[in-house]
């Protein structure tokens, strides 16, 4: 396997390799203008009026957020802190021409051109340029890649990356990875190794310039429909077994719903974790209690959703944990003429030494063109967000 596929992998690369050669790209001047204010918006707003009938739209919006006083200084006619949030920010749309695998397009104000051949029967060569003379190139076949990228004809910044896949019989599957600065992986994976004692064994080894980690796993069936699986795995460069990471799952179908068991760790510290989840009253019920870094948690929650049964969409998340207590309210309707309203309110209550409450609501009201948000919470002053968004 070792030197005769090496040498098949890089035959492959080196067939595709030379298409990348003498790539000069010119660059192409940009510039941009950014023109703040009333006047500015709204004859963007015209424009796009006209504009939308003709082809991709574009996007502009703007907020604003701060307390409800700073708007008593509007009515003195102070709008500075109001406008400089609300001045337009305009999204360009894509735009792109193509013909016979040559393409032009402009994407977030950047201009692109493309280049794309198929080589033969598997092999697709894909060059891009930019009007900043960033380029980059890559060839693809059905088990081989390579990828090169670059600025103008500077060849200190060349950097490649290529990849070799294929399947070995009696072996697994081997891809290997390698680029410009002399980084490499090597990875085999064998999904179904052997067959033990009703177990099924699977194996996954990857070499890089750190080391080698590998990780040996089991999968059974057991009787009552009980699923168990165990795995061990070595860090990359650390051959200690006694640093190896154990992992092991039991999962069964219990009352409905399903309980879970897991035990991770290695020789120095362990951790462990139970959970039971089933669907309840129209919502999903779940205990989880587990044991990590000497400390214990828990958490019992419920979720449930009221769409279709209130007015309008709504749901409710209550729990408790190891910090304490927790609830989430979400609600949203149509109120009408296009304005929907959404409303959220969460709290918890701290049970520990503090003992403290925390609460957080907001409400929202939007439309087609615009929202308005006021939110609030524990020990904060009030937040008012406005903004508007079109295209």
């Amino acid at each position: 396997f070792g030197s005769s596929h090496l040498v098949r992998s890089h035959s492959s690369l080196a067939r595709i390799a030379p298409a990348l050669c003498a790539m000069a790209p010119r660059s192409a001047p940009r510039s941009r203008a950014v023109a703040p204010g009333l006047l500015v918006l709204a004859a963007l707003a015209a424009s796009l009026v006209y504009l939308g009938s003709l082809g991709p739209a574009y996007s502009v919006k703007g907020a604003w957020q701060g307390q409800p006083s700073t708007l008593k200084d509007t009515v003195k006619g102070d709008f500075g802190s109001v406008m400089e949030g609300l001045e337009p920010k305009v999204s360009f749309p894509p735009i792109a021409y193509h013909r016979e695998g040559v393409a032009l397009s402009v994407e977030d104000g950047r201009l692109n051109a493309d280049y794309t051949a198929k080589l033969d029967g598997d092999t697709l060569l894909q060059l891009r340029m930019n009007d900043e003379q960033e380029w980059r190139a890559s060839l693809r076949g059905e088990d081989a890649s390579l990828r090169v990228r670059g600025q103008g004809a500077d060849l200190d910044s060349l950097s490649w990356e290529a990849a070799q896949s294929s399947s070995v019989e009696d072996v697994g599957d081997v891809k290997v990875e390698f680029n410009s600065d002399k980084e490499y992986n090597l990875t085999v994976v064998r999904e179904m190794l052997a067959r033990i004692a009703g177990a099924e064994l699977d194996a996954k080894v990857r070499a890089t310039n750190a080391g080698v980690t590998g990780r040996l796993g089991a999968r059974r069936e057991l009787p009552g429909g009980v699923e168990a699986s165990y795995s061990v795995e070595n860090p990359v460069g650390v051959y200690d077994l006694a640093s190896s990471t154990h992992r092991g799952r039991l999962s069964a179908a219990v009352a409905g719903g399903e309980a879970v068991l897991q035990v991770e760790g290695d020789a120095s510290s362990q951790a462990y974790e139970g959970s039971y989840a089933r669907d309840l009253q129209g919502g999903r019920a779940g205990v989880r209690l587990s044991h990590r870094d000497g400390a214990l948690g828990y958490n019992v929650s419920y979720a449930r959703d009221f769409d279709g049964v209130l007015d309008g969409d709504a749901g409710v998340h209550i729990g408790i944990d190891e910090a304490g207590v927790y609830g989430k309210v979400t609600a949203s309707r149509e109120v009408g003429q296009g304005l929907g309203a959404d409303y959220e309110a969460s709290a918890r209550f701290e049970t520990g030494e503090e003992r403290r409450l925390q609460l957080q609501h907001a409400l929202k009201l939007s439309n087609k063109l615009g929202y308005a948000q006021l939110a609030h919470g524990s020990g904060e002053a009030p937040r008012l967000r406005v903004g508007y968004e079109f295209n």
